[in-house]
């Protein structure tokens, strides 16, 4: 055995092809070892060889053929892989085996004996490179139908053998091509040889045929399946006729047999002008690829005839020409001419016949494939279709109804544009130029409209634009589809340049610019450059699209009833889409120099130097938009820095850099903005852009080195400036913004609350300072001036309210004895009560300043039951005078809400937001609550938290006012949104019937009224969603002969106000998991009855009276709670309690259903 083995490895190791043996100790297989082919020691060559070729068709197949072995043996192969039966299969491997020759003794290898056959392995099924391909599975395919599609071969041999059958039979040949397109349309109706005989009867046997496909009730058909082979079928269908047309060009069939291609044209165009649209889209498809393969054709011939021609010519000019050869050259030539007139003959038959109908066909995908023919033809026979007799259809396809075929012909008027010369377009484009630019402008599809303009940016380089559709496109770069932007940047930079380089060429090229604005340093930013000229026009040209376009609101003077002060504008969209086609727009630094350049600096003594100053000196409205766009390009710029540090696949110095490009860029923002700031700090508009700049900063690049907060510090001062120094509340939004962005960073947190700080007593004493100048409770006691002042003051305590606790600063005391802020704010809201100035400026500004001081006092309000609740929870001890001085202001506070919005007749601002105050104020308080109900709940009143003595119930006179501005909403919108509101019921008192005059809607806009319309929608569903929480809190609607009433009311018109006022009222609902305590309970009630079923009815009333612990327990006459439930007393002393230890009010009902569980 060892001997055995070493010849082996010394046949593995000579063996030049074989790798090298492993050196591991892994244990080794005979199988893997083994090397069959290289030495065969007994046996002739011719038997091996032979033997090894029927065990590899055994192995390639798995059928074990044997049908080289006899017939008989192949015919038993055959019909066993028919029958697909493994017996059968299993005699015929054996009878093979027994007829094969036996194969010559091997010497054991490994201590097995040799096999005849190398071990099989099975390897995984998959197509092989180059194989043939099924392209569809057709059990009753026969013909030239089985051959196209199921044979496997090429078209160019299918082709072939379908013109040697016509040299043998034409009919027949011809017949089984119409029945190729017949069944390729999904019908199993055939032609015979004689229907193809007889040419004037084509149409009535079509007929037949189409009438009784169509009883058959067949709609789908290949060239529409949606199988995975649809679009083999396809290929293999164009294919064959693109070949056929081919091989019958270069073996002359198309010239000497006329009739085929001409019989092929009759049947061809009459399929496709049937009234069936499989037999019409089939026909249609052969009748293209027939046109498409003729053009090419053609194409050749006017090739090979100029190349004759240019062989004749050089002949032709030779000394002692060879006539012979000269009269073969014209032979060639008038050959050539021949077969393309012939051709280009054909091609207008089927265009006539096939074109002319098809290309408005019903179906879209009918009218598509026409587009996408006509656009090849085009660049394949220009000299033919290239001319406005053809063009013309791609123009009237332009305004189809279908998106996709409007697309593809743009898609190829694309194609004609890039590759064929412009100039044969120049007609076209003036005829059909509004179309695509309206195309372009007002398609319904994003997708269709970017194609247009790249299109459009095509015409355009070719000088085929007018100067009014060139500035009707650059609008398109402030469009809401992103898509469209992204296509029209590459349109509008060009307009930008061509605006650049005139107004260079006017001030004396680049040479004389460079001469007077050349910068030393790369880094100095804040020299002039050339740069700025193009800054200057981008800004030029912004402005003026801006004003131009009238069907948007400009985004400097936005619309009243549009809100856009948190969302991107359009002019930095246009940045973010500009940004990677203009260079001058990646270095922000060139632009920050530019807005921070004084440009209103004396003039020089060089006129040169002072013409170009003014060329690029902004105005301010193009400032504004610079600084919009400085807002975009910066975040854009730090983003895409951001994505490199973090990109995958780079090195980690690669990684490092871009981290420290990151820092530095934030590094010099942070000291750009003060410096921005001292230059813009007037107007609230330019500041509220620079202040959105540090939103950008990554601020925790300051917490590295004490220098880096100092300069952070430095800009916060900056900040707290123009905080101080307006009263716009954008810019008082943003300057917050920053403060709260400065506060989650551990290291800058105490710097930014030391300047909130400064803020707090700034804004404090101010208001201190303004109640000293009169009644600060008594409406049109104060001047304007001082009536602005105080706006401002309120306004600023406000934004800080939404950052800080106000606590402490509103509870602080003065050292000279004034009242605390809290109370004076609280006497503000006093001023709602409505006194007409017959002054709309004066009350409007009265009305502003009562709104800000509700907002403000709910802000302390909400900070103080946020402490009372930290303090709760850490089990802290709270003073009985803390809980009586804030019951006290809780009281002012309720009570100056509800004198200001009851003294409003109409849905103001005042009374809205002043009712809804008041259900917040409720609301708000129910929230000391505890979560879960003590299990001492009837422990003595002493034990009782004396601060749930806050909670209350709002009092029953405010319930009425509260639902009539509730009716006044619903109205409000059912009017605007025209809905129907369903009738008052039976237990409910009728409503008034006012009559409202109507409204001057003749010169409202479309969008005026959709906003009106949402606002009245939107007005509604707050005012009812605050409703619901005091429903669910139980501070309405819990107690009392009113209990239930405004559930019910706000139930009425549920479904008529439509989905959101539906979604709202939907929170009235009972939960589910209540729904099961209930059924729980009856059931256990039920099985109690059973239990008592020998006593009487009256018995066991009594005793379920007695056992039920959810009774009410009528109160003793005279007590607190008798006189709160008879609703005799109107205020509930403080500090009172009920019998049950919880707080008078109506908290005892129900507390699961308490706002927060």
């Amino acid at each position: 055995m060892t001997a055995g083995r070493t010849p082996l490895m010394d046949i593995s190791n000579n063996d030049a092809t074989s790798s090298p043996a492993p050196t591991g100790s892994r244990r080794k297989s005979g199988r893997a070892v083994k090397a069959p082919e290289k030495f065969i020691p007994e046996g002739p060559s011719s038997q091996t060889g032979s033997a090894n070729s029927k065990r590899k068709r055994i192995e390639e197949d798995g059928e074990g053929d044997a049908s080289e072995i006899d017939e008989e043996t192949e015919a038993s192969d055959d019909a066993v892989e028919s029958a697909a039966e493994e017996e059968e299969l299993r005699e015929v491997r054996k009878n093979a085996k027994k007829t094969k020759k036996p194969a010559a003794k091997k010497a054991k290898v490994n201590g097995t004996t040799s096999r005849d056959e190398p071990l099989a392995v099975k390897l995984p099924a998959r197509p092989k490179k180059g194989g043939k391909r099924v392209a569809i599975a057709d059990k009753d395919a026969e013909g030239l139908y089985a051959d196209v599609f199921q044979s496997g071969d090429s078209s160019e041999d299918v082709v072939t053998r379908w013109l040697s059958t016509y040299n043998e039979d034409n009919f027949s040949a011809l017949a089984d091509l119409v029945n190729l397109v017949l069944r390729s349309a999904g019908c199993s109706i055939g032609v015979t040889s004689d229907d193809v005989n007889d040419e004037d009867n084509v149409m009535n046997r079509l007929i037949d045929i189409q009438e009784e496909h169509q009883a058959k009730n067949i709609t789908d058909y290949p060239l529409i399946s949606r199988a995975k082979t649809s679009h083999a079928f396809r290929d293999s269908l164009v294919g064959f006729f693109d070949q056929l047309i081919q091989a019958m060009h270069e073996t002359g069939i198309l010239y000497k047999e006329k009739p085929l291609i001409e019989n092929i044209d009759v049947w061809i165009s009459s399929l496709s002008s049937s009234t069936l649209r499989p037999f019409r889209h089939t026909a249609s498809l052969v009748a293209l690829t027939m046109i498409t393969a003729m053009c090419r054709v053609a194409n050749g011939e006017i090739e090979v005839a100029a190349q004759v021609q240019r062989q004749f010519e050089a002949e032709k000019k030779r000394k002692g020409a060879n006539k012979a050869r000269l009269a073969d050259f014209q032979k060639k030539v008038k050959t050539n001419e021949e077969n393309k007139a012939f051709i280009e003959l054909r091609i207008r038959g089927f265009f006539d016949t096939v074109y002319t109908h098809r290309y408005r066909d019903v179906d879209p995908r009918i009218r598509i494939e026409c587009a996408e023919a006509m656009g090849s033809w085009m660049l394949t026979l220009e000299s033919m279709f290239f001319e406005g007799s053809y063009l013309r259809y791609m123009g009237w396809m332009l305004s189809d109804t279908h998106g996709p075929m409007r697309l593809e012909v743009v898609k190829q008027l694309s194609k004609l544009m890039k590759n064929l010369n412009p100039g044969g377009m120049r007609h076209f484009v003036e005829r059909f130029r509004p179309r695509m630019v309206e195309m372009a402008i007002r398609d319904s599809e994003p997708g269709i409209r970017a194609a247009a303009v790249e299109l459009m940016d095509l015409i355009r380089e070719n000088g085929m634009l007018e100067p009014d559709d060139i500035d009707t496109l650059g609008k398109l770069v402030f469009d809401s589809e992103p898509k469209v932007r992204k296509a029209i940047v590459g349109f509008f930079s060009e307009n930008i340049n061509d605006s650049y380089d005139s107004r260079v060429e006017e001030l004396g090229g680049e040479e004389a610019i460079e001469d007077l604005l050349t910068v030393d340093d790369e880094d100095d930013y804040d020299s002039p450059r050339g740069e700025w000229i193009r800054l200057k026009c981008l800004a030029e040209c912004l402005l003026a699209y801006d004003a131009q376009d009238s069907d948007e609101p400009s985004q400097i003077e936005t619309a009243d009833f549009l809100d856009v002060s948190g969302s991107e504008s359009r002019f930095t969209l246009a940045a973010q889409a500009l940004y990677d086609k203009m260079p001058v727009l990646k270095d922000w630094e060139v632009l920050a120099g530019y807005l921070l350049y004084d440009h209103t600096a004396a003039a020089s003594d060089n006129d040169a130097e002072n013409s170009i100053r003014d060329a690029f000196k902004p105005t301010e409205q193009e400032e504004l938009i610079l600084l919009e766009i400085l807002n975009a390009v910066v975040k854009v710029n730090l983003a895409h820095v951001d994505e490199t540090a973090k990109e995958k696949g780079r090195s980690k110095n690669s990684k490092a850099e871009a981290a420290e490009a990151k820092d530095n860029a934030a590094r010099r923002l942070a000291g750009l903005i003060p410096r921005l700031l001292k230059k813009y700090g007037a107007d609230p508009k330019t500041v509220t852009l620079v202040l959105r700049l540090e939103h950008a900063l990554n601020l925790g690049v300051f917490q590295e080195l004490r220098q880096d907060t100092t300069v952070y510090s430095q800009l916060l001062d900056e900040i707290s400036a123009q905080f101080n120094g307006h009263a716009d509340r954008t810019v008082l939004a943003e300057a917050v913004a920053a403060f709260l962005h400065a506060r989650g960073y551990e290291e800058l947190e105490e710097i930014a609350d030391n300047k909130i700080l400064s803020l707090w007593e700034d804004t404090a004493n101010s208001l201190r300072q303004l109640n000293q100048s009169g009644n600060i409770a008594l409406r049109g006691s104060f001047r304007d001036k001082i009536l602005e002042d105080l706006l401002h003051t309120l306004v600023r305590l406000e934004q800080l309210s939404t950052i800080a606790s106000s606590v402490d600063t509103l509870e602080e005391a003065s050292t000279v004895g004034d009242p605390l802020p809290i109370v004076i704010l609280l006497d503000i809201i006093a001023r709602g009560v409505f006194e007409d100035a017959n002054d709309e400026d004066i009350d409007s500004l009265e009305d502003e300043i009562v709104l800000s001081a509700m907002k403000s006092a709910m802000f302390y309000f909400m900070w103080k039951i946020r402490a009372l609740t930290d303090a709760v929870a850490i089990e802290d001890d709270i003073s009985d005078f803390d809980i009586d001085r804030l019951k006290e202001w809780q009281e002012i506070f309720i009570q100056n809400l509800t004198a200001a919005f009851s003294s409003r007749a109409t849905l103001d601002p005042v009374r809205l937001i002043g009712a809804g105050t008041l259900l917040d104020i409720h609301v708000l308080f129910t929230t000391l609550r505890p979560s879960e109900t003590p299990k001492d709940a009837e422990a003595d009143v002493d034990e009782s938290p004396y601060y749930l003595t806050l909670i209350k119930q709002i009092v029953p006179q405010v319930h009425q006012e509260l639902a009539s501005i509730f009716d006044a909403l619903e109205k409000q919108f059912a009017k605007k949104a025209k809905k129907k509101l369903a009738e008052p019921t039976d237990d409910e008192e009728p409503e008034e019937l006012d009559e409202e005059p109507e409204d001057d809607e003749e010169d409202v806009t479309d969008s005026e009224r959709q906003a009106e319309t949402l606002n009245a929608e939107k007005e509604l569903c707050e005012f009812t969603g605050k409703l619901v929480l005091a429903i669910l809190a139980q501070v309405i609607d819990a107690s009392g002969s009113l209990k239930g009433k405004f559930r019910s009311r706000l139930q009425r018109n549920r479904l008529r106000l439509g989905p959101n006022f539906k979604d709202v009222i939907a929170y009235l609902d009972e939960p589910k998991s209540k729904a099961k305590k209930g059924q729980s309970s009856k059931a256990q009630q039920a099985a109690d009855a059973k239990k008592k079923v020998a006593k009487s009815k009256e018995l066991a009333e009594e005793e379920e009276d007695e056992d039920d612990p959810f009774a009410d327990v009528e109160p003793e006459e005279g007590t607190v709670e008798d006189l709160r439930r008879r609703e005799l007393l109107e205020e509930e002393p403080e500090g009172s309690v009920d019998g049950n230890g919880e707080p008078a009010g109506g908290a005892e009902e129900d507390e699961d259903d308490i706002m927060g569980d």
